[in-house]
């Protein structure tokens, strides 16, 4: 009897296509062995399972999941567990293996000869899948494709510039508000994690954008994080699941979310956090960490505590980086503390790199030509330091953009910071101010300011949004922008209105007033009390031609939604936090909006609503135009505008004449210094036009393959998914038929899936069923899928599109086939041979667009011919499934030749191949690492730091490193099919 190990790896004889499956658990006379490549699980009893062990032989070939792969050439035991030996010391334990089993050549031969051969089209489905995965994991865009996103340049340009070098990046992402930082950074960790490069993500946020970024990985990346909070952690203690006396639930699952308010409100969290290791780290907000003039930030403290423990790490801030000089100083410290060692030193650098920028002050930055070595010799000062670079430069393989580039890598902060500008990269609409004066209600008014006295801990929020804010529905109808509501919507029956306010309680309260008014079908809420499925069905009502004119929404629709189809935005109060004010309006005023933005903004005139409205519009100027920094200035005059807010019947005359004066001349000299202070280089180094291009383009091409789809619809209706047109143009719905076993179609929604997508909403219930549970909505049209939020984006990245290639190449599935070719014109018999080209280049390494997998097709006729120039023709041709002769002579000797001999010719056919194609990958990897080793090189030379340079050293190596990596593929028969030509 086997003696079963934790570990061990088996095959399902009844279910082959679950793949290599992993012992898991031992209890008693059960063995759980779970199935990672289809994410499932099966119990067997240990005696008579119908499972089979799953040992290599010498001569195959070992792969693991990070994409390490090797031949075979000796195995030893370790207690019940294979370990696998190959050249150069590479070793491998069995519990490693790939969960993909690859088929064997004597078990696909066996199956022929024996007539077990699969039908035509499921071999067809095999053979374009592996074509496909092979393009896809070879594509320069690979982990670029999936996102639900538009195609704007200079995101994918970072993401490239981001994802291409060897090392797990560490950059700060300093856009300007409402050029997506957030997408960027979700691209890059999508393409990190599309390319097996990263597996452990966290993604550290202020309390008030956990749910923007739940929504955000969900909606845009298919990806459901696990948010960790107080809630998580009592659940997790009380399911018992843990094994550890001390479990770290930050430990407990792979793509964190947590806010930093929780991570320092309980030592024990704290010190959990602090013991959890990361391949990436992103923190939202990064402003916040301030380290200047003897004062450090908790937020600082914490991050800081963590950069050791990262791999990787973004950082994000809009604000200009000319603001707190010591704390960006300091965050960039974390980026790179190598190179960021001293603040003094810094300063020095950075005064010498302002000269340069001054040189360099007249090149045609935003131009969207390209740059000529004679630009450069044309602006440049005769006394210039860098002239000298230049007459050495300018004789190499190096264009004049790219040597800028690099000036601002080695001299300013461009190897670590990128920022773009609304300016520089353009493509935003107009902002027009709607300000709409209201006549106080006396009546209200004394009610509002008996509430706000009566209840001192809310009085602010009363201040501004009046007894709405509270339970006395009697006097909601009272408020004077309800009156003006009603008009305005009236006057705008034809267009798309998107209200914001800052709290759920005033969402609710309008919706109250307004259903009796106007009907409950004419708005829609969007709150945080309501679950991302409930936001996803609110918005794609709202974006219905059809569908309410209006959408009323907490704070919470500032998130990342698309609602660029509305050109009216009424800011029904006014937060305190400027930042929240500036992205209030960019939910409307993006790139890509096409008309001018009208921003309503009502307020009572002599009430709080007043003076916070003055001190946007006349002090800080933030309707026009996007606000750079109102954190600053309302720290500055905090106590002033509070006082006038409390008491705006005394104050409000005062503040306009004495405070607002004050505010809008440092509102100016704020932005003329961010404006002086402007790194027009460095915006430069942030964006390319000509290889953005490309890179759009070639997944413009990508969009446009047809090949895709088709094999969905047909792998998933052979395995009885029902799939039919939706209720908009080009959308499916790819629905599990009643024969289907719930969770047995991978990426399709399951109800534990479901509820995951649930744990940012309310705990009510009331979301409990089981609609949408077994069904996808979706569309292979990007446009579409921007539009309609609730569709989702089918690319090769979709979680169903790997499940369908994951099922079509299933260990069990069309290894082998058996046609008639009617229309051959000849008669003969033929046999044809898949192979896939599997790299030995480990997938952390980031190289697979340059030597990933590929797919060769090897046909040869049964005189040992090779026939591959009529793979075409074969393609093209009329086939229909036929059984093998069973006890045939003639047909039996054939089969055995095609085992054999047929197969070694076929072999060293797609080994030729191979080789051609190992030779050019490994060309391309060389220059690659030799690029890099240069780009280093040339960095460090240019700051004085080359010699001895241990990092050098490291790069060096790398470059022969990765060629012979490079060099050594693997070649493994995948699949035949026999062809009898008539």
């Amino acid at each position: 009897m086997s003696t079963f190990q934790i570990g061990q790896r088996y095959i399902s004889e009844q279910e082959p296509e679950l793949g290599v499956g992993r012992v898991q658990k031992i209890e008693f006379k059960n063995i759980t062995i779970e199935f990672p490549a289809v994410k499932q699980s099966r119990i067997y009893r240990t005696t008579a399972a119908p499972i089979k062990r799953y040992l290599l032989s010498v001569g195959e070939n070992a792969k693991n999941e990070k994409g390490m792969s090797f031949t075979v050439e000796n195995i030893c035991m370790d207690n019940g567990l294979a370990i696998y030996l190959g050249r150069g010391g590479r070793e491998m334990k069995e519990s490693d293996l790939s969960p993909k089993a690859a088929p064997r050549v004597s078990d696909i031969f066996s199956q022929l000869i024996r007539g077990n051969c699969a039908d035509n089209k499921e071999f067809v489905r095999r053979e374009t899948a592996n074509e496909l995965s092979c393009e896809w994991q070879r594509s320069s865009v690979r982990g670029m494709i999936g996102p639900r996103v538009n195609l704007i340049p200079h995101q994918y340009y970072l993401c490239r510039r981001a994802c291409t070098s060897s090392a797990i990046p560490r950059l700060m992402l300093s856009d300007e508000v409402g050029l997506g930082k957030t997408i960027e950074a979700g691209m890059i960790w999508h393409s990190l994690r599309s390319t097996g490069r990263i597996t452990r993500t966290l993604i550290l946020v202020p309390e008030s954008l956990k749910h923007q970024w739940m929504t955000e990985m969900y909606r845009r990346f298919n990806h459901v994080f696990t948010l960790v909070d107080e809630g998580y952690i009592r659940s997790f203690l009380e399911s018992g699941m843990h094994e550890s006396d001390n479990p770290n639930p930050f430990n407990q699952a792979n793509d964190v979310i947590c806010t930093i308010e929780f991570v320092m409100s309980q030592p024990a969290v704290t010190q959990d956090f602090l013991s959890a290791e990361w391949d990436l780290t992103i923190v939202d907000e990064a402003h916040h960490l301030v380290c200047e003039d003897d004062f450090t930030s908790k937020e600082y403290l914490l991050v800081n505590s963590i950069t050791t423990r990262t791999k990787g790490l973004l950082l994000l801030t809009g604000t200009p980086l000319q603001l707190q000089p010591e704390s960006h100083f300091n965050r960039l410290k974390m980026l790179d503390p190598a190179r960021f060692t001293a603040y003094q030193e810094f300063l020095k650098d950075e005064e010498s790199y302002r000269k340069i920028v001054r040189d360099l002050s007249k090149l045609p930055v935003e131009s969207e030509e390209p740059m000529t070595w004679d630009d450069l010799n044309e602006v440049l000062p005769k006394n210039s330091p860098i002239r000298e670079w230049l007459s050495k430069e300018n004789s190499r393989e190096m264009t004049a953009a790219e040597w800028v580039r690099r000036i601002v890598d080695a001299l300013g902060t461009g190897s670590v910071v990128f920022r773009n500008t609304r300016r520089s990269v353009g493509g935003f609409p107009k902002r027009e101010l709607y300000e709409v004066e209201l006549k106080p209600v006396p009546q209200y008014r004394t009610l509002v300011e008996k509430a706000s006295e009566a209840d001192p801990d809310h009085s602010f929020d009363i201040l501004v949004d009046g007894l709405l804010i509270t339970k006395y529905k009697s006097t909601w109808n009272m408020d004077e922008r309800i009156p003006w509501l009603l008009r305005f919507l009236k006057e705008h029956l034809k267009d798309k209105v998107l209200l914001i306010c800052e709290h759920p309680d005033v969402v609710n309260a309008l919706a109250s007033v307004l259903a009796e008014e106007i009907g409950e079908n004419a708005y829609v809420t969007f709150t945080e009390d309501m679950s991302i499925l409930a936001r996803d069905r609110a918005a794609a009502s709202f974006a219905d031609e059809r569908g309410p004119m209006l959408m009323i929404a907490s704070e919470i629709g500032s998130e990342g939604r698309n609602f660029q189809f509305s050109h009216d935005l009424i800011l029904f109060d006014l937060p305190l936090d400027a930042a929240l004010v500036e992205q209030r309006i960019g939910r409307l005023d993006r790139i890509g909006q096409t008309q001018t933005i009208r921003v309503h903004v009502p307020y009572v005139k002599g009430s709080a609503q007043e003076v916070i409205f003055r001190w946007y519009n006349e002090g800080l100027g933030a309707f026009g135009a996007p606000l750079m920094s109102g954190g600053e200035l309302f720290l500055k005059y905090t106590e002033t505008l509070i006082a006038a807010m409390a008491d705006p019947k005394h104050k409000l005359s005062k503040f306009m004449k004495e405070t607002i004066p004050l505010v809008q001349k440092d509102s100016e000299m704020l932005r003329k210094n961010i404006e002086k202070g402007r790194d027009k280089l460095l915006e430069f180094n942030s964006r390319d036009p000509q290889v953005s291009k490309q890179i759009t383009d070639e997944i413009r091409n990508i969009d446009a393959d047809e090949r895709l789809q088709n094999l969905m619809i047909d792998t998933l209706m052979a395995a009885g998914v029902e799939v039919e047109k939706g209720y908009v143009p080009t959308s499916m719905i790819f629905r599990a038929g009643s024969q289907v076993e719930g969770g047995t179609i991978p990426g399709l929604p399951t109800r534990t899936m479901l509820d995951k997508t649930l744990a940012a909403g309310p705990k009510d219930g009331s979301e409990k069923s089981d609609d949408g549970a077994g069904e996808l909505t979706g569309t292979f049209d990007r446009t579409v899928a921007m539009q309609h939020d609730e569709i989702s984006f089918l690319s090769f990245e979709h979680p169903l599109a790997q499940g369908v290639i994951d099922m079509a190449t299933a260990s069990g599935k069309g290894l082998t086939a058996c046609v008639i070719w009617d229309d051959a014109g000849s008669k003969d018999m033929l046999m044809q041979y898949n192979f896939v080209v599997e790299p030995s280049v480990p997938a952390a390494w980031g190289l697979s667009s340059l030597a990933g997998p590929e797919f060769i097709r090897v046909l040869v006729d049964s005189q040992g011919k090779d026939c591959s120039d009529r793979l075409d023709a074969m393609d093209k041709g009329k086939m229909r499934n036929a059984n093998v002769p069973q006890k045939v002579p003639v047909v039996t000797e054939k089969l055995r030749y095609f085992a054999s001999t047929g197969h070694a010719l076929a072999k060293r056919i797609a080994t030729q191949k191979m080789e051609a194609i190992a030779a050019e990958s490994a060309k391309k990897v060389e220059e690659r690492a030799e690029q890099e080793y240069q780009r280093m090189n040339h960095l460090l030379t240019l700051r004085g730091k080359a010699q001895n340079s241990a990092l050098l050293d490291h790069l060096r190596k790398n470059v022969a490193l990765h060629k012979k990596a490079a060099l050594n593929p693997q070649l493994r028969l995948d699949s035949i099919r026999l062809l009898v030509c008539r």
